[in-house]
């Protein structure tokens, strides 16, 4: 069974001259770790909130391991770690994960428990009585997926985990993603490093302007950054 199936996909925000995503598929099986790239503006979050039952309104269908989003069984399988940081910066990181816990219906054991787990995981245990605020913005992602991590999804969607964040950092994040996916986790990548994607992913989709332009196997790309360039344009991509 595939983790993910999505099926001409059609999403326009209210009052914008042009979809946000056109009539777009994807599939990503179970145990892959898959990258979906696209320049600034290509859809990638939307498709993201679609998933996750953040946005309604689309045309076409959404579903995780067999199962139609939004229902709250499928929505269970999937961790999110946005690319907006979403902790509460006045709690501590332990403070911050026993809340999201309680919001995901985990135990009070359950809680202790993965919480200590993805502290540990993330390299953050010797701080999680240390406010957010301190943290230092690697800090932060890393928590942030600590809490994606939390109810220990099936599914992990990954929007830019590695922005803003250090080699150090950076690298610790790469090895655990290759953990977490080797102990069948499956994993869609979104993120703007192309030496992320094509060490970390085996399947790549291309977005742009709202539509799939490529679906493949990165072991056929020799050079990510000039495929992805060739794909979509050297043009600048501002807002």
């Amino acid at each position: 069974m595939n983790a993910l199936d999505i099926s001409s996909v059609t999403f326009r925000y209210d009052g914008a001259s042009a979809p946000a995503l056109r009539d777009f598929s994807l599939t990503v099986a179970d145990g892959q770790m898959h990258a979906l790239l696209g320049p600034n503006g290509a859809g990638k979050s939307t498709l993201m909130r679609i998933v996750t039952g953040q946005l309604r309104g689309h045309s076409g269908e959404v579903s995780v391991y067999g199962l139609a989003t939004p229902d709250p069984k499928a929505l269970s399988f999937i961790g999110c770690a946005p690319q907006p940081i979403s902790l509460y910066p006045s709690l501590t990181a332990w403070e911050n994960l026993r809340f999201f816990g309680v919001m995901a219906g985990l135990s009070k054991d359950q809680i202790a428990q993965r919480s200590e787990w993805a502290l540990e995981k993330t390299g953050l245990a010797e701080y999680s009585e240390s406010a957010v605020a301190s943290f230092s913005g690697g800090m932060q992602r890393r928590l942030n997926l600590a809490v994606a991590l939390l109810h220990s999804p099936k599914l992990l969607l990954l929007d830019e985990p590695s922005a803003g964040v250090d080699p150090q950092s950076r690298n610790h994040m790469y090895d655990l993603l290759a953990e977490l996916n080797a102990g069948d986790v499956t994993i869609l990548l979104c993120t703007h490093i192309m030496e992320e994607a094509q060490r970390l992913c085996s399947g790549l989709t291309l977005l742009d302007r709202g539509e799939r332009i490529y679906d493949g196997r990165m072991s056929d790309i020799d050079n990510l950054e000039e495929f992805f360039l060739e794909k979509t344009g050297r043009g600048l991509r501002d807002p």
